[in-house]
Parts: C-alpha cells; sequence; structure tokens
C-alpha cells in the first residue's frame, strides 16, 4: 500500500511540474518553519526519476513498479552509461534475462564506470577458467560480486579457497556450486575457525568441494555445531569430521526421522551415535537406504541390528551391486565350510579384484559356479577374465 502510495505521489508531483510553472505545492507559508526547497534541485531529482523508471522499463525489462522502487538507489538523465554496461554483459554473452535478473538485483550497477571497474572481474574470473557461460551464470546468481573490490575482496578469496583445494578448475566448481562464497566474509572467519580447531587442509578441500555452503553459515552457529560434534566423540583432525558437521548442519528433522527409523530396529542412542562417530555417512543415507540395509542383513543374513552399525559403513555401499552379490558368494563359501559366519567386513569393502581373490577365486573346484553365482546376482552377462585368474 505504502508503495503504490508513493508512487502515485511521485506521478502527481510530476505531472503538477510539466503542466504549472510555479508549483505552489512546493512554497511554503510565510509561517512555515521549514525552509523552502531548491526548485531546481528537486525539478532535477524529478526528471532524473522519471528518465530512469522509464530506461528500467523499456530496456532491462523491470515492471513499473520495480523500476519505481530502483530508482530509489540509481538515477541518471542520459542513457550512455548504463547503455554502455549493458553493451559490456553482452559481449560476454550475457542473455537479456540475464541482465535483467542482475539490473533487478543491483540496479546500481547501471552507473558504474563499466571499463574501470566490471571489465576487470569479469576478465579476471575468465584468467582463471570460468567460461563465459559460466561467467553469466555466475553474475546472474550473485551480481555482489561486481560491486567488491577485485584486489581487497575477490582475488584474496579466490586465492583462499585455490590454497586448499589446489585447482583451479575445481575451485570454480565449488563457487559456482555456491556462489555466495566468493563475496562473503563469513566464509574466510569460518575457515580460520575450523583451521584453528585442528581441521585437516584436505578436509578443508572436500568441504570446498562438495558443501560450500556449509562456510555462509553464521559463525556464531557454526562454532554451536561444532562444539556438539565434538562433544559426540567427533575429532576435529580426523577425515570423518567434516561429514559428520555436514550431517549436522542438515534440518535437525532429517537427523530425527533417522535416529527415530534406528530405534525402531531397537538400537539405542549410544549404539546410533558410535556408529555415527564410527561413519557419519549412515546418517545422510535416505530412509529408504537405511531400512533396506538392516532389513537384508537381519532377514536375509541373520545379523543382529547392532551389528550393522557396528560397522556403519556397509550402509554406504550400493544393496544391489555390492552387499546382495557378495553376501550370496559368502553364503555359499559358509554352507561349504570354507568359513564360519558371512560376518566379514573386508569381504564387502574390498576391490572387485580382492574380492575373486580372497573368496570367488579360493577353491579353484568352487570357482566356476560362485562365478557363475556372483555374475547372476550382479547382472552381468560375462566376468572379466582378469578377475578369474
Amino acid at each position: 500500500m505504502r508503495g503504490y502510495y508513493n508512487k502515485n505521489l511521485f506521478l502527481y508531483h510530476l505531472s503538477v511540474i510539466t503542466r504549472t510553472s510555479s508549483p505552489s505545492f512546493l512554497i511554503p507559508s510565510p509561517s512555515s518553519i521549514f525552509r523552502a526547497p531548491n526548485y531546481a534541485t528537486v525539478t532535477e531529482t524529478l526528471q532524473k526519476q522519471s528518465f530512469t523508471v522509464n530506461y528500467l522499463v523499456n530496456n532491462c525489462g523491470l515492471l513499473p513498479d520495480s523500476a519505481l522502487q530502483a530508482s530509489k538507489y540509481v538515477l541518471f538523465n542520459t542513457p550512455e552509461k548504463p547503455d554502455s554496461v549493458i553493451a559490456l554483459f553482452r559481449s560476454f554473452g550475457f542473455s537479456d534475462l540475464q541482465i535483467h535478473n542482475v539490473i533487478r538485483k543491483k540496479p546500481r550497477i547501471l552507473v558504474s564506470k563499466p571499463k574501470e571497474t566490471i571489465l576487470p572481474k569479469l576478465e579476471f574470473l575468465i584468467s582463471k577458467g570460468v567460461s563465459k557461460s559460466q561467467l553469466a551464470r555466475l553474475i546472474d546468481l550473485n551480481p555482489q560480486i561486481l560491486q567488491r573490490s577485485l584486489e581487497k575482496h575477490l582475488i584474496p578469496t579466490f586465492d583462499l579457497l585455490n590454497n586448499f583445494i589446489r585447482s583451479e578448475e575445481r575451485t570454480i566448481a565449488s563457487i559456482l556450486h555456491s556462489v555466495q562464497i566468493l563475496t562473503s566474509a563469513t566464509s574466510h572467519r569460518n575457515i580460520n575457525l575450523l583451521v584453528d580447531l585442528g581441521v585437516r587442509e584436505r578436509s578443508l578441500a572436500r568441504l570446498l568441494c562438495h558443501w560450500p555452503w556449509m562456510l555462509l553459515f553464521n559463525s556464531k552457529d557454526l562454532k554451536s555445531i561444532i562444539d556438539e560434534v565434538i562433544k559426540m566423540g567427533v575429532d576435529p583432525s580426523k577425515a570423518n569430521f567434516v561429514p559428520a558437521l555436514y550431517a549436522k548442519l542438515l534440518p535437525k528433522s532429517m537427523w530425527d526421522r533417522k535416529v527415530e527409523l534406528y530405534k525402531s530396529f531397537g538400537l539405542t542412542d549410544d549404539n546410533i551415535c558410535e556408529a555415527f562417530v564410527k561413519h557419519p555417512f549412515c546418517m545422510l543415507k535416505s530412509v529408504q537406504k537405511i531400512e533396506a540395509c538392516i532389513e537384508f542383513f537381519v532377514k536375509e543374513l541373520g545379523w543382529k541390528p547392532v551389528d550393522v552399525t557396528n560397522y556403519p559403513v556397509l550402509l554406504s555401499l550400493n544393496l544391489e551391486k555390492r552387499l546382495v552379490p557378495r553376501a550370496a558368494v559368502l553364503k555359499i563359501l559358509m554352507a561349504n565350510g570354507a568359513i564360519k559366519s558371512c560376518k566379514h567386513l573386508l569381504a564387502y569393502t574390498v576391490s572387485e579384484e580382492m574380492f575373486f581373490k580372497n573368496y570367488v577365486n579360493r577353491d579353484k573346484d568352487q570357482a566356476p559356479e560362485l562365478s557363475k553365482l556372483y555374475r547372476e546376482k550382479m547382472n552381468l552377462p560375462v566376468m572379466d577374465r582378469k578377475l578369474m585368474s
């Protein structure tokens, strides 16, 4: 309602100025305590606002209300500067929609000096390997990049990320994955926080490559979650700390659903916590995946649910392509007395080559039968000769 009123007031003032030579609404009475406004200044401002609104509507595709709102932050009365900004964007392959989005979010960009303030930032990103299509997408999603200092912020931030990732290509992928990371001051503070806690460079590189949005959390909130993860028993210097932190940063409802599922199998809070500390990904898999895996081991192999959570890495393995085929081989070996139990963790985690060497080919007489069974469970028409040797 207020925006509607301001719009009509602006249009009323503009119509009065264009109709009358002495706008009395600008001239206070002799008894007024207010200083008379400078008529020439007010007139010039309203004329600039009118030109700006028309330009934003006709050249940038903004709706009238949005254009009027944007004119509070940017004013111009000639098209030369905004035309040059738009021309620069187009020279880098920006679509009309992307230009519209950038200007709608950051209208001040239209009065920038394109060659002095915009071009160097675009060229910097291109020099690091960003393609033109990626560049347009990046600026579309985060036009604040064009308002940050190149020397004081963008270059140091890119270098900081790249120091951990050690690949400009993957650094670019990380930025595209979470576009705010290049402009947020929070990311710097959170990286320093994690380094001070003893998080390894390799772990930080993993975080930046897969979950860079984690660094955009408010530092106080992030520290609170970090303390919670450490209290659960996860060591910041270990490789499992970052995925553990990721799991706890997800919506609490997701965590609670999985806790409820584990408890439905008779597992306790201590069982769940121990599994999480060993392998945080056991709380990152879908409810359906967790349920299917536990039911397979309990119903098909006779395990207890706690046996599964004692080896929580099993919950991250592919059920159809890894667990079921290998379990079929182990059941045959156990039935023939070759092994005492199907609880061979290594049998499920080793490479394909090692699995064949240690289990399928351990008895040459049984190898053809086991190979056939394994192939059928894997739905494979043939088996690699190297694995059979």
